[in-house]
């Protein structure tokens, strides 16, 4: 009985040893891995120009150009007078709300402790400030609160 299980065994291992095994491909030679290796590099690429490109943002220096407009009355002559006080165009690197605020409150009280504020009881009615990409930009939307055509 052993030798007829040794047999058999010794026969399965002769079928499968005799069949043909699947050819090995080397790359280059099977276009289903060269498809997937392609997919693979392609997606490398997106990722590090991705990185690339974010990196590059970082490193620039974002310089922003900001000003501040105030709307005040002030009581000239026994009657109110209304105007803008428009701030010098200021070139900042990084703009955060804290860089903003300490640029407003220096424009709110260099106009409090101003002459004209002091001798028309000077009132500000409004605040604005504006802030732009280009200098350029800035320039033009200043000189809109500061010429105007009669």
């Amino acid at each position: 009985m052993k030798k007829i299980h040794l047999f058999s065994f010794t026969a399965l291992l002769c079928s499968l040893s005799c069949e043909n095994p699947k050819p090995k491909f080397k790359t280059g030679e099977d276009p289903h891995i060269d498809s997937m290796m392609a997919k693979i590099k392609a997606n490398q690429k997106v990722q590090f120009d991705e990185i690339d490109r974010k990196l590059e943002s970082h490193s620039k220096l974002q310089i922003h150009y900001l000003f501040v407009k105030l709307s005040v009355t002030e009581n000239r002559i026994s009657q109110m007078q209304e105007s803008n006080i428009v701030s010098q165009i200021q070139e900042l690197n990084n703009i955060n709300d804290e860089v903003k605020a300490r640029f407003e409150d220096q424009i709110v009280g260099e106009y409090l402790n101003s002459p004209s504020a002091k001798a028309y009881q000077g009132k500000i009615t409004q605040k604005e400030t504006f802030v732009f990409s280009s200098y350029t930009e800035a320039s033009e939307k200043r000189n809109s609160f500061l010429i105007s055509e009669n």
